[in-house]
Parts: structure tokens; sequence; C-alpha cells
């Protein structure tokens, strides 16, 4: 079991110590706010209690004095015949109901619209500017209080719709009847309501129907108001109750109350950040005096420990540098320090080490170079002796034209492979020299073509000299000519995480599974006399250019012969202006 060092048991000791009270306090805080959700909640269901009433009060009182108006003399003459006939009589008995009318609307602290209408005669009188006929009440005749949209002027607005008739009647049969009278309540009241019901406090209140919507705040966020349909469409309502909902990524305490409006609902969401933001800012500020606290201790815990502790820690760094093999890594040797001779002798022996490494790791370096070099020139003049028997018969036959461009695919190739001082070099050039083999190897193999495709990207990655095109060579060598049909190399690149990928494929026999397997496992073992040299000397390059283990991947391709891959690790180059895409044809 790991020991604790000095600065870590006076950190257990300090933890210890303020634990309880930190616990103790957020349990205190906790019943606070819950104590405060609680009382919230009763106030905010009384609340709403009072406007309810006040609601069902007002309505009260409108279908009372509606029902005053259904009693008036005035009101009974309007389904006799003989109220359409021009007179002065008639004329005063319209002219005292639409008074009566007018003082009725006016009468209560909301307004809404009195309609009085006799199918019997199609007389009407109104507060409204709407016109009235039969064909209106048989599409709008509505027992109990309905919310409904209706025309009004040049819009349409929403109205609380309720129709007392004359003999009394529940049946929707208008036609039959002798006098209609209509009460429309705007929505705007509601919302006025509403309006009132939040002043002095928080919240959103709706007034809601599971059905037929919702009436809310003129001055409401649209967006939260459809967050809050959304939560109620999502709830099951009782008569009265409360429950904590989330909408627009927010917690709020939504409470309720139906009202005897069938169906419709009294509604607030109160945000609990409002309310607990008071608690919260006290528990907050508990917790940053107590991280005060902690803070001071650990600084006490640092000023009594460091003068020995610290130095300890960093002679156990460097030894585990030194293990790691960074033997430039020094530490710093402070004056008047008990720990100052340690420190100094510790300093001299990893530079000392690190001499001795330097040398060593010189000299391997020099072997790898000259290995490099050597590898190098071995690639170059593997196919001489067949260009020069090429030229000469293409001028036996006084082909003069072939006999210029091979010389010139020739001269190119071996004035790149030639540059012996050179280790690396930039794909696109790589690329130059392959194109330069292909054209060579096609015009003396008339049945090959090739096609090369790099990304642009790729173009200007910095890889070893001289290994792409053993792989090439090994595809024609091994793959086209043991094949009589026509023969295709495909050349292309591609981006795969930290590497470049260059992708060599031929249509020829190819290799079967375990032959695959074979051939990976002769490129992990050194090199033997019976093995292909070509594809051994570029994976080893490429483990030594790549420095991870990642060298050449070997696969079937699905132009029927072997695909080889070279992984290049990316490095950041500028932009090249070359062509990355050439193709040859026979």
């Amino acid at each position: 079991m790991k020991r604790l060092n000095t600065f870590q048991k006076i950190i257990i000791m300090l933890s210890i110590l303020l634990l309880p009270v930190i616990l103790i306090y957020t349990y205190s805080n906790r019943n606070s706010m819950e104590i405060i959700k609680n009382e919230l909640i009763q106030l905010t269901l009384n609340q709403q209690d009072f406007l309810v009433e006040q609601l069902d009060m007002i309505s009260e009182q409108l279908w009372k004095s509606a029902y005053i108006t259904m009693s008036d003399t005035n009101a009974l003459m309007l389904q006799h015949d003989s109220i359409t006939t021009p007179g002065y009589d008639n004329f005063k008995i319209i002219e005292a109901l639409e008074h009566h009318l007018r003082l009725e609307s006016t009468s209560y602290s909301w307004q809404y619209e009195l309609t009085l209408f006799s199918p019997v005669t199609g007389a009407y009188i109104t507060t409204d500017e709407r016109k009235f006929d039969l064909d209106y009440f048989q599409r709008h005749f509505y027992t109990n209080w309905s919310y409904v949209k209706l025309e009004h002027g040049d819009s349409d607005d929403y109205y609380f719709v309720r129709h007392m008739t004359k003999p009394f009647s529940l049946e929707h049969n208008p036609e039959e009847l002798g006098l209609i009278l209509e009460v429309a309540i705007p929505a705007s009241n509601i919302a006025y309501l509403l309006e009132q019901f939040t002043t002095g406090r928080t919240g959103e209140p709706l007034f809601y129907h599971p059905q037929e919507g919702m009436i809310a705040l003129e001055e409401a966020d649209h967006e939260l108001t459809v967050a809050f349909k959304e939560v109620l469409e999502a709830h099951e309502l009782g008569s009265r109750g409360y429950d904590i909902v989330s909408a627009s990524g927010e917690q709020y305490l939504m409470n309720y109350t139906e009202s005897t409006w069938h169906g419709w609902y009294l509604i607030d969401f109160v945000p609990l950040k409002s309310v607990v933001a008071p608690l919260d800012h006290s528990l907050r500020s508990f917790y940053y005096i107590m991280g005060l606290l902690m803070l001071i201790g650990v600084v006490f815990a640092v000023v009594i420990y460091r003068s020995v502790q610290i130095p300890i820690v960093e002679l156990i760094k460097g030894v585990r540098r030194l293990k790691q093999g960074n033997y430039s890594f020094r530490i710093a040797v402070k004056e008047h320090s008990e720990f100052h001779y340690l420190f100094s002798e510790f300093n001299r022996m990893s530079e000392e080490t690190q001499q001795l490494i330097e040398k060593v790791f010189v000299s391997q370096l020099r072997v790898r170079d000259a290995t490099l070099k050597q590898l190098q020139s071995q690639i170059n003049p593997h196919f001489l002796y067949n260009n020069f028997a090429f030229i000469q018969s293409m001028t036996q036959m006084g082909n003069k034209d072939a006999v210029i461009a091979f010389t010139q695919h020739l001269s190119q190739y071996y004035r790149y492979t030639t540059r012996t001082e050179m280790t690396s070099t930039v794909l696109y050039e790589e690329l130059n020299l392959i194109q330069n083999y292909l054209e060579i190897q096609q015009m003396q193999m008339l049945r090959l073509e090739y096609d090369i495709h790099v990304p642009q990207p790729l173009l200007d990655l910095e890889i070893p000299r001289l290994i792409i095109q053993p792989a090439v060579e090994n595809a024609i060598v091994h793959g086209i000519e043991r094949s009589l049909k026509s023969g295709l190399i495909r050349v292309t690149g591609k981006e795969d995480g930290p590497y470049a990928v260059i992708v060599i494929e031929d249509n020829g026999k190819g290799l079967r599974e375990e032959e695959l397997e074979k051939l990976r496992a002769a490129m992990a073992r050194p090199m033997q006399d019976e093995m292909g040299f070509g594809l051994w000397n570029i994976h080893q390059r490429l483990l030594l250019y790549n420095e991870d283990g990642q060298g050449l991947a070997f696969g079937a391709s699905a132009l029927g012969g072997l695909k080889v891959e070279l992984f290049f690790r990316i490095k950041d180059n500028g932009p090249s202006d070359n062509i990355n895409e050439s193709e040859g044809s026979a």
C-alpha cells in the first residue's frame, strides 16, 4: 500500500474537520428550501382559488344580467312580427333595447358584447359591429361557455360565448325559439385578469383547456408558451394540484386549479430559480468561505512541508526521468538548501551519462546512414541491360521517335536515381520517377497500362528517396510479366489518420491468403538469401522513417492481383502546384 506524504496527511485532516460542517449546513439548507417550496405552493394555490372564484363570480353576474334582459318587456316585443313595421312605437322599443344593452355591457369591469336576436322576426339588437341572422346562430349556438373564434371587423378574435333562449332549451334548434341572447366575452378580458394576477410576483399564468387551447399574457414569450403547452399536453390534470416540470431547459413549479368553465384551468408556472435564488446565494457564500478556509489550510501545509517534501519529490522525479531515458533532465539547485550537495551530484551524474549515450547514438546514426546509402545504391541499376537492348532494337528498326522518347524518360529516370547525396525527397518528385519508369516499361511492354492518382495535399509530403519505385517494379515483375492478359498498374494515395498511404495495385495473378501471411511474416525476419530483396528493403526503410513500427501492408487488390500499401507519417509541408494525376495506356 502506498504511504501518504506529509502534505496528503495535512489535507486529509483538514477535510475531516470541514466535511461535517459542510454536510450539516447543506442538510439544513435543503430543509429550508423544501419548506419554502411548500409555502410557495400553498400561497400560489390560494391565489389561484381566489382568481378562479373572481372569474366565476363575474361570469355569474353577467349571466344573471342576461336573464334580466331576457325578461324585459321590450325584449319580448322583439319576437312580434309588428316590430319590423316602421313606426314610432317600434322605434322607441328598439331605442330602449339598445340603451339597455349598452348599459349592461358597460356595467362591469369586463368589456363584453350583448346581442338579442329573434328567430321569429329576424330582428336583432346588438352592441357589436357584427351582422347576425338565423344562419349565424345555427352555426354558433352554445348553451355553455365556449371558446370560439369570431369575425370582428377586419380580424378574427377569440371570445367566450354563451346563449340564453326563450323559451329555455338545451337543444340545437334556434329556428324554433322565440328569443336568443348572446353573451360574448373577449378573451382579452382573461388576459387582463392574468396580468393583474402577475402584479408583484414572478410566474407565467395561463388559462388552459386541453382541447380548445390556452390564453396567455400579451407580452409572454412565444417559444416559452409553446413549451408550456407541450408540458401541459403531456400531463393529466386533476381538479387542483402542483408538479415540478421542465420547459425550455429550466425547471418550473406548475400550480393548477380547475374553474367552473367546463374544462378550463388556471395554471401558473413559477421558475424555481427565482424561488431558491436567495438560498442558493447563501449556500454558495458558505461554500466560498469553506473553500477559503481550506485554501488557508493548504497554504499552511505547503509552508510546513515544502522545505523537505518538495526536494524529495524533485529527486524522485529526476530518477524516474533517467529511467525513462531523459538524460538531459537537471534538478534546479538552490543555495542554502539541505539538499544542495545531493542535487549537484545528481546533475553531474546525469550529464556524464548523457554524454556517453550521445557518443554511442552518433555512432549508430552513422552506421544506419551508411547502410541506407548502400540500400539505395542497390536499387538503381536493376533493369539497365534491358533498356540498352530496347534502344538497340528500336535503332535497328529505324524507329527514331521511339528511341528519342525512350532515352528522354531514361535520362530523367537516372538523373533522379543517381543523386545519392540526398536521402529524402517530396512525394511529387517520387511520383515523377514512377511515371518515367512506367513509360519506359510501357514502351517495352505494349499491353501495359497504368494510372497514377494522388490527392493534391499529399504531394509535398517529405519521404525517403527511391522507396516507391521498387514496389512498382515488383508489381510488374511478379504480377504483370507472369500473366498474358493486358496489364494494369494503379498508384493511388489517401490519408489515414496520422499517415499518408500510397497504394500500388496490379491485375496480375495475385497471392493466396496463406501466401500473403507468409509474405507478411517474412517482412519481420532478417534478410535471407532466398527472400526477395525489394519489398523487404522498402519495409525496413519505412520502419526507420516512421519510427513507430509501421511499414508495408499487403492484401488482395480489387483488380485481381496484389495490393501493397506504404505508410508515411504526415508532416506539415507547404502546398504544391504540381500535377497530381497522370495516366498511360498502350
